[in-house]
């Protein structure tokens, strides 16, 4: 070993030796500050195992499977081909009969991280945002765990357990991602903020939780949010390890300004907020449809959480194992279900067992990890909805094992102290090598386990050219942008045509308009994509203003009132979207005679004629005629926040048949305008720039007396 190597063992032994042999760790608040080297060496580590777990990504490939191309992807293509223009697509006019972007909230249109869209090529901005978000969760990990005592060598091994145990399998779930991100960067700024009270602390927690649900997905924001409600008030008055000695009343002030910065997140995200609480009150989530929903979907059995000492029992490439385990109050999946932080970190936290049997006393800080570890743990099998499926929030998301990611950085903190209990031993403090051996045989070991791992238990597939760079050589996407009408296209495959730049249904929402829902105003029947159509739903085919059908198989056109536009004997995109393999895949798209199309006239009659002139996400223009006038009815979903205009003047809107906008309109030529302008999103961003405002000039004006309170507590 040379001369410089062994300084660097020196150092790094020494950085690692904050605990005592007992496992307890240094209680000086002012001693979990880090060098800036320390902040460059954790974010080299987690560049370097984003490349080792993700080089796909970083070399221009992509991924298909799970949500990805019939969700997320449709959602960002959307948003990058409008913020290109400089425009902000508040509704979406492609998937069914359109949605609210915001309400719906998985687009992230107020999420700064998806500015990227507006520079980069859809996959490509993808790929960065995930990417990015892996290292973030990995820092903010690190940062985490050195604040509350442990060494960088510990810290890097909390964050790889944590990040690389949850996420991975959760490629398919960008949700899982973003949000994930912000739940060790929210224990980061509160522990600051506990040891040392700071106004831009507060401000900082706040942006950190605003950011979080900004995000769009709000189950991981409302674990953090339950997280904290736990973690402050154990901390300040049970596990005070780490503090400053304050008195009750300095605590409870304590506690104060942090529900203040919690609550004043959500002012800073109500722009994202309001208009999605618009949307769930007339929404599948408020039961108010024929369509049962399910808040325990996404559970996790209780003979899964064997995962975590048995994988070979559960992961087997191309194999769904939990979803045929049929032990639980409602279906999941081996993603939603998964729970791995790798052998070795069970290795690890058996040590800890160990260390605290044989230790003289414990630190009451990673007790509250281990108790929200358990507790989080127990909820994921769901067996307690009956009871907790009415308490506020915990209804409202499905997806009990989510709350797993609690557990899997409860396992990793407590893996970390273990971790640094063994490597402070006396024995090893006095020969580093060992230490360093360890570090060479257990942090390669766990990479290689959950890597292993994380590629079987995902449903995505890795692809050298993303599928969404084959769009341009799909000859059914060129097809239908040269068709003289606004397309809404009917086919099997949910959201995914959206991105041949026509309207589609059927419809694949999280958080989804009650009318896609109702039975009374769906498709009746199965959708015939394998059988014959019945009558009843070519009517409603009709009457839905769908115009175009792509299939896999010729129709009998003596039974569907159908004309053979193209028939496709490949296409490059699909092919690969339908995961069609080796075997090629015919395509057929054919016109659906008698429908009523995008706009049309009520009731037929002579001398009328409607044509759609321009087509927005905001804004629907249309140029009509008639002798006698009439309705004249757009299949859209008519919803809060559209107001119609005839010829520049007010118009009152007519729901047409439970579902669509209608519109009464005199005799004669005229413009009539559908915009698009919620208040629901007005409003909220008049909140999210007064909390903001009033957030930064209290940290700007009493800055000084607020410090000077604190110090004087």
């Amino acid at each position: 070993m040379t001369h410089q190597s062994e300084s660097l063992v020196s150092r790094t032994v020494t950085d690692i030796t904050t605990a005592s042999s007992t496992g307890g760790l240094s209680g000086n608040p002012l001693a979990t500050g880090v060098s800036w080297r320390s902040w460059l060496m954790a974010t080299v580590v987690g560049l370097g195992l984003s490349l080792v777990f993700w080089w796909s990504l970083y070399s221009g490939g992509g991924l298909l499977g799970g949500d990805i191309y019939t969700y997320f992807f449709p959602q960002k293509a959307y948003l990058a081909e409008h913020v290109v223009r400089g425009e902000l697509p508040l509704w979406n006019n492609r998937v069914g009969h359109g949605y609210p972007v915001v309400g719906e909230s998985q687009t992230g249109l107020f999420y700064p991280f998806h500015l990227l869209y507006a520079v980069l090529g859809v996959n490509t901005a993808y790929n960065t945002v995930q990417l990015v978000h892996y290292v973030l969760a990995f820092v903010f990990t690190w940062r985490y765990a050195r604040q509350m005592g442990l060494g960088d060598v510990s810290g890097w091994l909390v964050g790889l357990v944590y990040v690389y145990g949850w996420f991975p399998p959760r490629i398919v779930l960008e949700w899982a991602i973003l949000g994930g991100t912000w739940l060790p960067a929210a224990l980061w700024v509160i522990e600051r903020f506990l040891a040392r009270p700071r106004c831009y602390d507060l401000l900082l927690l706040s942006l950190v939780l605003a950011l979080q649900m900004l995000a769009g997905h709000f189950h991981l924001a409302f674990v953090t949010q339950l997280v904290l409600v736990f973690y402050i008030p154990s901390r300040l008055w049970w596990a005070r390890r780490g503090l400053p000695e304050r008195s009750v009343s300095a605590r409870q002030r304590l506690l104060v300004a942090s529900v203040v910065g919690m609550g004043l997140a959500f002012g800073l995200a109500a722009v994202q907020l309001l208009p999605t609480w618009e949307l769930k009150q007339s929404s599948q989530r408020e039961n108010v449809t024929g369509r049962k929903y399910d808040p325990g979907y996404g559970h996790m059995p209780f003979a899964y959480w064997s995962q975590v000492v048995t994988p070979w029992r559960w992961y087997e490439s191309g194999v769904d194992r939990v979803s045929q385990y049929d032990a639980g109050p409602a279906d999941t999946n081996q993603v939603e279900a998964h729970l791995y932080f790798g052998l070795p970190t069970v290795g690890l936290l058996a040590v800890g067992l160990v260390g605290w049997c044989v230790g003289r006393r414990t630190d009451l800080r990673f007790v509250i990890w281990l108790v929200l570890g358990s507790l989080a743990l127990l909820y994921t099998p769901a067996w307690h909805l009956p009871v907790t499926r009415h308490l506020p929030g915990f209804g409202f998301f499905t997806g009990p094992g989510r709350y797993g990611i609690v557990t899997a950085l409860a396992a990793a903190l407590l893996a970390g102290l273990a971790w640094q209990w063994l490597v402070t031993r006396p024995a090893l403090a006095r020969r580093g090598g060992l230490g360093v051996l360890l570090g060479v045989v257990v942090f390669p070991l766990l990479v290689w386990d959950l890597w292993e791992v994380g590629r079987k238990q995902t449903y995505a597939a890795f692809l050298e050219t993303p599928l969404i760079d084959r769009l341009e050589h799909s000859p059914v996407a060129a097809r239908l942008q040269r068709l003289d009408e606004p397309v809404r296209l009917f086919c099997d495959y949910q959201n995914l045509p959206t991105l041949l730049r026509v309207a589609s249904t059927p419809v694949y929402l999280g958080l989804g308009p009650a009318e896609y829902f109702d039975k009374s105003l769906a498709m009746p029947g199965e959708l015939p994509f394998g059988v014959q159509a019945t009558s009843e739903q070519v009517d409603w085919l009709q009457r839905a203003g769908v115009t175009h059908l792509l299939t896999r198989r010729p129709l009998d056109t003596a039974d569907w009132p159908a004309t053979l536009i193209e028939s496709f004997a490949s296409d490059p995109f699909l092919q690969v979207a339908y995961q069609g393999g080796d075997r090629r895949l015919n395509f057929f798209l054919y016109r659906l005679d008698g429908s009523r199309g995008r706009l049309s006239w009520l009731k037929n009659a002579e001398g009328l004629s409607a044509k759609i002139s321009g087509y927005t996400a905001n804004q629907v223009t249309a140029t009509v005629e008639s002798a006698r006038g009439g309705r004249l009815v757009l299949t859209d979903l008519a919803y809060p926040g559209w107001s119609v205009r005839v010829d520049g003047e007010l118009a009152e809107s007519v729901r047409v048949e439970g579902m669509f906008r209608g519109v009464d309109v005199p005799p004669g030529s005229h413009e009539v305008t559908w915009i698009y302008r919620p208040t629901s999103v007005i409003v909220g961003a008049v909140l999210t720039a007064v909390s903001l405002v009033l957030l930064v000039g209290a940290c700007l004006v009493g800055r000084r007396r607020f410090e000077l309170v604190w110090d004087e507590a």
